[in-house]
């Protein structure tokens, strides 16, 4: 084939190119896709080995999370099991305190009703008590102007009393006096054997002595009973 021939377009000339550049591109996508899957398979490596440390450090979690929940729980149903006996006290306090609060109502209705019926005693011993003072007041009062009535009357009798032992005891003096002029003319009597010499006036006193009531005797209403009897008493009681 001569070169004219051989340097004429061939008809297929273009398609081979084609197909040729087809082929490079081709070529270039699988070596991209080489590397590409090289990469991938890095890349998945590197993801598994991510993925197994993760889930060892979701199993080291896990495990810890286990345990935490279990001392979580174990410590939640301590404490649901002691609130529980807590909530059951409580209850039980409640229960008790509702029952004393109805006994506290029924002691206060009580109390309340013995305070009345306390407040109506005292009222009425109170009445009692004011009548029986004022009672004993007045009693008091008449024992008093009795009692005021007789120490006067008491001082009366005193005052008499007083005046009839001074009335006796002048009496006395002068019966001593009357005594010792009798004795002294005795005397002379048994020592003269005679009382001629003696006074007129010494015989009147001497017989006045004897029975005669004298003037001092008689004096302020006063008699004198019984010559030797020696006893003043007032005259008013002489004559009953």
């Amino acid at each position: 084939m001569d070169a004219a021939g051989f340097n004429a377009d061939h008809p297929y000339d273009n398609a081979f190119l084609m197909m040729k550049t087809m082929q490079a591109e081709i070529n270039e996508l699988r070596s991209q896709l080489h590397a590409e899957t090289q990469q991938r398979t890095k890349e998945v490596a590197e993801c598994r080995r991510e993925i197994i440390d993760l889930q060892s450090r979701l199993s080291q979690q896990y495990a810890e999370q286990s345990m935490q929940h279990q001392t979580v729980s174990c410590a939640l149903t301590n404490e649901t099991a002691l609130r529980g006996k807590s909530i059951e006290k409580l209850r039980q306090e409640v229960a008790m305190a509702i029952q004393r609060s109805e006994e506290v109502e029924s002691l206060k209705a009580l109390q309340a009703t013995q305070f009345g019926k306390l407040a109506t005693e005292l009222k009425a011993a109170k009445r009692d008590r004011q009548a029986a003072d004022k009672d004993l007041d007045d009693r008091l009062r008449a024992e008093v102007s009795t009692r005021t009535q007789q120490c006067e009357q008491i001082i009366d009798d005193l005052a008499n009393h007083k005046a009839v032992a001074e009335a006796n005891l002048t009496l006395d003096r002068e019966k001593m006096d009357y005594l010792t002029q009798n004795v002294q003319l005795a005397g002379e009597l048994l020592t003269t054997g005679s009382y001629d010499h003696i006074g007129q006036e010494m015989l009147i006193s001497s017989t006045s002595l004897l029975g005669t009531p004298s003037a001092t005797a008689t004096q302020g209403g006063f008699r004198r009973f019984g010559a030797s009897s020696g006893t003043v008493i007032p005259a008013a009681m002489a004559t009953q």
